[in-house]
């Protein structure tokens, strides 16, 4: 993990540690085991304490109170929890067991001499009376709704009063002790911890550094050559030391961004960690941020926020209002088990990089808007607008297709989309045209997927991420673009045409991909006339499942035009001689790759509703 991340973390964790009150350092480790709300009781062993020495007294059944009270920290799965608290997964019995094991280990505690005896003689009394706990421990669990689950704690009567392990210093102590450990011990790869040595979060020297502090899984300390110190796990320390202090602040920080700045991310999630330039204060960033579980989609005029992913609580409109006092870390992963496999670390993304991207968003979805009224259906608008998200994105690198993933390259789409890194319009254009030919050979609609392509291309092309794409194309300008292809009915074809190139200039660069264009417009008014004929499209078969290129777009065009004259409908003649004049422009040896006419052949097609013709409209053609 990047030392920047963890800073920025350790500073979120300072900022929450000094508004609940300070140095409570057991606030750090202390799990609410009523966290989802299933866990309404408590079954308190109620140990009396006489002089030195206790007994055993009842088992008392209460409605859970504060989680704090019970000091509960999950422990291994077949072990016990941190201390005498353990929820009851189920089998009342097994859980008994394992609140008896915790007592029966009490010399293997790192404590001092007094507490271990003050320990073994409350383990003692619980030994001695453990069929009597049984029995009661049952009895007590049979009064509660089957519906609700419970939790075992160990109550101590004293002088009349009931302490709860949070009131007995002998708990704290392990708790604190048992979670300092998990900072430089692990038990499948030993100890990494460096004595007398500085700390790579606030640079100070201390007493003891630790290995494991790091709060997230983005390395692994069982690689060689990727550790300080070689193969050695016990010098692994020296990657990343981290003294206790920063570690517990790292602790909060991490807890604040998972609860309040974790977001979903097609198939993915995300965890938002915003860093301030120095002598920022998180107070207001963090009210504003940790707030987006109250945000409302509205904002006071009424105007719906805009969204660049699907969840609902999407945070990116509200950091881009921000000014570049604060830059902001994305770290997708999955979550496996207990533990977050990091897939992406996204660093330094500036609020003046989203609203770059928002203002992007905002001009090409104005764009398309005339696209989205005139070529999709209602339903078809009202399920997938012509709208720009990362959902475009992922339509073309889906999750799993085909018994293949395609999570690695959509994140790096996305990656570069933040950063501004250049992405190969090549590669990208092969997947698109990978998803059409599937929807085409399948008998299935194009249109969607191929004006999504369109959208997707103009959006990255306005971001200037493709720079290996660049020659002989022109930047769109900032006013006029697709909304000057409005009211085209009442234009000649050569009127729509030009306007249209026009329009779109800095994707029709050449005269090939002009032509192309246009055969498909005229392809898909043949198959038209044959569906309306015969409700059959026989003349797709010609198109070769849409792996086109120069010669085939050039044998195309006198095919298509027999055909129109066989069915005694060839309204096409001016189209037609705009298609020959363009071939002859373009000349022989195209430099067009196969994908890019292929893509151009088929925009054609599904965009052939903007060219009708008066014919057209009387014949009731679409």
């Amino acid at each position: 993990m990047v030392i920047w991340v963890i800073e920025a973390v350790s500073k979120i964790g300072e900022y929450v540690q000094r508004i609940n009150g300070g140095e409570d350092l057991l606030a750090t480790f202390i799990e609410n085991p009523n966290s989802n709300g299933n866990y309404k009781f408590v079954l308190i062993i109620v140990l009396t304490e006489n002089g030195e020495e206790y007994t055993f007294n009842r088992v008392e059944l209460e409605e859970f109170k504060q989680f704090q009270k019970y000091l509960y920290k999950k422990g291994a799965p077949n072990g016990t929890d941190a201390t005498p608290t353990s929820k009851i997964a189920g089998d009342l019995e097994k859980t008994k067991n394992r609140f008896l094991k915790w007592f029966q280990n009490y010399d293997s505690y790192q404590i001092s001499k007094d507490e271990k005896d003050q320990l073994s003689r409350m383990s003692l009394a619980i030994s001695k009376y453990a069929e009597e706990i049984s029995a009661a421990l049952h009895e007590k669990f049979s009064q509660k709704s089957s519906k609700d689950n419970a939790i075992i704690t160990l109550g101590i009567e004293q002088n009349g009063n009931m302490l709860y392990p949070e009131d007995i210093p002998l708990f704290k102590n392990i708790l604190l002790r048992k979670g300092k450990d998990k900072y430089f011990i692990k038990k499948s790869q030993g100890e990494s911890k460096g004595i007398e040595a500085a700390c790579s979060v606030c640079k100070l020297n201390k007493d003891e550094v630790y290995g494991f502090a790091i709060p997230w899984t983005f390395h692994t300390f069982d690689k060689p050559g990727f550790i300080a110190g070689g193969f050695e796990v016990s010098e692994s320390w020296k990657n990343t030391p981290i003294c206790f202090d920063c570690a517990t602040r790292i602790e909060l920080g991490k807890k604040y961004i998972e609860e309040r700045l974790d977001f979903s991310f097609y198939g993915f999630r995300y965890l938002l960690v915003p860093k301030l330039a120095l002598g920022g204060d998180f107070q207001d960033i963090l009210h504003i941020l940790g707030g987006k579980a109250q945000k409302k989609k509205q904002n006071l005029s009424g105007e719906v926020r805009k969204s660049i992913t699907s969840d609902e609580e999407e945070i990116f409109d509200i950091v881009q209002d921000m000014k570049d006092f604060i830059s902001n870390s994305l770290i997708f992963y999955k979550k496996e088990q207990s533990s977050y496999r990091i897939l992406l670390l996204i660093e330094g993304v500036l609020p003046s990089r989203l609203r770059f991207i928002f203002k992007v968003k905002d001009r090409v979805d104005g764009r398309f808007k005339i696209y989205n009224d005139l070529l999709l259906s209602e339903a078809q608008r009202e399920k997938i607008p012509l709208e720009f998200n990362f959902g475009v994105v992922r339509r073309f690198f889906p999750q799993e297709s085909k018994n293949r993933t395609f999570d690695k390259i959509f994140l790096e789409i996305v990656n570069k989309t933040f950063i501004g890194d250049p992405i190969n319009y090549y590669i990208l254009l092969d997947f698109i045209m990978r998803r059409v030919r599937d929807e085409f050979v399948n008998s299935r609609q194009t249109k969607i997927v191929t004006l999504n392509g369109f959208l997707l291309l103009h959006y990255l092309e306005e971001l200037n991420l493709f720079r290996n794409y660049k020659e002989g194309m022109e930047e769109m300008e900032e006013k006029g673009g697709l909304k000057s292809i409005e009211n085209l009915e009442s234009l000649s074809m050569e009127q729509k045409v030009e306007r249209f190139f026009e329009a779109n200039k800095s994707f029709f660069t050449s005269d090939a991909k002009k032509a192309a264009f246009l055969e498909g417009v005229l392809a898909q008014k043949l198959l038209n006339i044959q569906w309306m004929d015969k409700r059959a499209t026989p003349f797709r078969t010609k198109l070769h499942g849409l792996k086109m290129n120069e010669a085939l777009i050039k044998r195309l065009l006198p095919e298509i035009q027999n055909k129109l004259e066989e069915y005694g409908k060839n309204y096409y003649r001016d189209l037609e001689s705009i298609i020959a004049q363009h071939f002859i422009l373009a000349g022989v040896n195209w430099r067009e790759t196969d994908d890019e006419l292929s893509f151009y052949f088929v925009l054609g097609m599904d965009m052939q509703k903007l060219f009708k013709n008066e014919k057209e409209d009387k014949e009731q053609i679409d």
